[in-house]
């Protein structure tokens, strides 16, 4: 080099040679990507600092230098909650569709730091609970052959789906698949109520599913006429086994994608093994896509409960014949 040239690079007008990003800094830029979009329990402070990114940087630093898509297991997309006072109807709308809308977003800004990309491992936790909240299995399976569809037809080669089907593939019968997930992975439900008293992060999701279910239940025809506070009832001891069983669900997935970043629909602490991740924008931290209807208003899609829409001001919207969400009237 010159010495005018060397003067040229110091002052700027020449320019510098990029240096190449380590697999570390690579790895926490896309850790980075994911926690933008992270759901954090109430009061949590959301500083990245070693302690929360510790137990997910050796997993996705394993898929940098194996040169490998970073895979993410999420148990997600169960089915469409049956109060109609909540949903449009049992399959897959515009609140699904914006959801896997944006986790391939996801992956495309992964792809962008990491040429592999990443795949996200929707392992759909319907079946597992699918009785206790009161959808039939052949909802399930319509809702899950929708979601699958949409994603190969539009986000090909970013998602995977895996159902309790897949992992108990020897058996026929799906009380047969939940009771073996049990023997396998459950735990007692003694042990369970333990939890929710010790644990806060158990205690929020306890909470959380008690009250959605106990929503869910009150729209169901074998519910009408009693009280909410009956309600409420019937549902503690049903939010406790759905929990229990998704517990079991997750300790399958664990031991089936150990490598996998744990993604979870639920708000979680700030450290943990699992990052909670917010699909659609709402105001209730525990508010689902299968949970809701979707509203689209000036571009910008939000969940909420039917109920809570007020059809005077918002058009009910659809598409291939089917109710798909609401948008804005003016």
């Amino acid at each position: 080099m010159t010495d005018t040239s060397i003067a040229l690079s110091a002052c700027g007008a020449l320019p510098r040679q990029r240096q190449a990003a380590s697999p570390t800094d690579t790895a926490r830029a896309i850790l980075e990507c994911l926690f933008r979009r992270r759901s954090l329990a109430p009061g949590q402070d959301g500083t990245l600092d070693e302690a929360v990114l510790a137990p997910h940087l050796p997993k996705v630093l394993r898929a940098l230098e194996q040169n490998l898509p970073v895979e993410m297991v999420l148990p997600a997309f169960p089915g469409k909650s049956p109060n109609r006072q909540k949903t449009l109807g049992p399959l897959p709308d515009l609140a699904e569709h914006h959801a896997l809308d944006e986790l391939g977003l996801l992956c495309e800004d992964i792809r962008a730091l990491h040429a592999p990309g990443a795949i996200i491992r929707i392992c759909s936790d319907g079946y597992v609970f699918s009785d206790l909240v009161r959808v039939p299995d052949a909802h399930v399976q319509a809702y899950t052959d929708d979601i699958q569809r949409y994603a190969d037809q539009h986000h090909p080669g970013r998602f995977s789906l895996f159902d309790l089907k897949d992992a108990y593939a020897q058996l026929s019968c799906l009380d047969s698949m939940r009771e073996e997930l049990m023997i396998e992975h459950g735990q007692s439900l003694r042990v369970l109520q333990q939890r929710f008293e010790n644990e806060e992060h158990m205690k929020l999701m306890y909470c959380g599913i008690h009250r959605f279910l106990a929503e869910d239940y009150s729209g169901l025809l074998e519910f009408a006429g009693m009280s909410m506070n009956a309600v409420k009832k019937v549902a503690k001891p049903a939010s406790q086994r759905v929990i229990q069983r998704s517990e079991a669900w997750s300790a399958l997935l664990q031991k089936r994608y150990p490598h996998c970043l744990r993604l979870s629909i639920h708000p979680q602490l700030a450290v943990s093994s699992k990052i909670g991740i917010r699909l659609v924008p709402t105001s209730d931290l525990w508010r689902t896509p299968w949970h809701s209807v979707a509203v689209k208003r000036r571009g910008v899609v939000t969940l909420d409960r039917r109920s809570n829409v007020d059809e005077r001001y918002s058009r009910l919207v659809f598409r291939r014949g089917r109710p798909c969400h609401y948008a804005s009237a003016h």
